[in-house]
């Protein structure tokens, strides 16, 4: 009865060992997530302590401040850096969106 036991509980362990090793992996997708003005601006904030407001215009990402009257331009940015700092996925690229947004392409 013992020997009959053993050998049950040895198959069904070899069995679900089998099963895991066969198991598909889990697959990564390809994600691309958009950034609107006011987080590029907590970006550009961590560079600019008086910059609030940020826009990926086609010479680059640039950082504004502005109170009351018209933005002023106070510095660029990275678009991938700023990406790495608004999003904790990893990062594949980053580019230009509609409405000067950022986009950045990551892995989920």
């Amino acid at each position: 009865m013992f020997r009959r036991l053993l050998t049950l509980a040895i198959g069904a362990t070899l069995a679900c060992a089998g099963a895991l090793a066969v198991a598909a992996p889990a697959q990564a997708a390809v994600v691309d997530i958009p950034f609107g003005p006011l987080s590029i601006g907590d970006y550009c904030h961590s560079r600019y302590p008086s910059a609030w407001i940020g826009f990926y215009e086609s010479s680059g990402l640039r950082c504004y401040t502005g109170s009351g009257g018209p933005p002023q331009y106070v510095g660029s940015g990275d678009p991938y850096l700023a990406c790495k700092f608004l999003t904790t996925d990893v990062v594949m690229s980053a580019f230009r969106g509609t409405a000067d947004s950022l986009v950045c392409r990551v892995v989920r």
